[in-house]
């Protein structure tokens, strides 16, 4: 592979997944299983589990490596208090993107750090350390150092604090932040 690419993604679907957009989802596992690249996905920010659900199924039907795939925005599924959603795609071998931490969204309902801090410890709990990802899914300017914002640091410097407060012990949180992303971003191309 002459291209030095380190992931596939954002990978995108609606509310409703309409059928280009399921297409979509089976031309990028085709290309993740030619590759090896490891997949991000894109759930809508107005949170909804049965979308994580739904891409999870397309990608298990395509024979996607679960350790490859991580389904993202799972932090803005609000409706789902014991996280059984987050806890279903773990059980499934795949990693649940808890991102957005560190500072709110524009649009769509607004989940606070405490509701990110909650999923993380109902996975923690059911013990899924080994399939959390953290993201700030940095998006805003006014989210910049320059602008006064906490910068691309967010997940270090605010989230984590957070979830040392919370009692989550450091080694878990090195397994989070260091080991779990360096686990799913290191790929052998094909």
């Amino acid at each position: 592979m002459a291209e030095r690419w380190g992931a596939l993604g954002e990978i995108g679907t609606s509310l409703d997944m309409h059928l280009d957009e399921r297409k979509m989802l089976q031309a990028v596992s085709k290309v993740h299983l030619r590759t090896g690249l490891p997949i991000f996905t894109h759930t809508d920010h107005q949170g909804c589990r049965q979308c994580a659900l739904d891409q999870l199924d397309v990608f298990e039907s395509q024979g996607v490596n679960p350790q490859g795939l991580c389904i993202g925005h799972m932090s803005d599924i609000l409706d789902d208090p014991k996280a059984d959603a987050h806890k279903t795609v773990a059980k499934r071998g795949v990693f649940v993107g808890i991102d957005t931490v560190g500072h709110q969204m524009l649009q769509g309902p607004k989940a606070t750090d405490a509701m990110k801090v909650g999923m993380v410890l109902a996975l923690l709990d059911a013990g899924y350390e080994d399939y959390i990802l953290l993201s700030s899914d940095f998006a805003h300017q006014q989210c910049l150092k320059s602008t006064w914002g906490a910068g691309y640091s967010t997940v270090l410097t605010v989230f984590v604090p957070k979830l040392r407060y919370a009692g989550v012990k450091d080694a878990t949180i090195r397994k989070i932040v260091f080991d779990n992303p360096r686990r799913f971003l290191a790929f052998v191309p094909k």
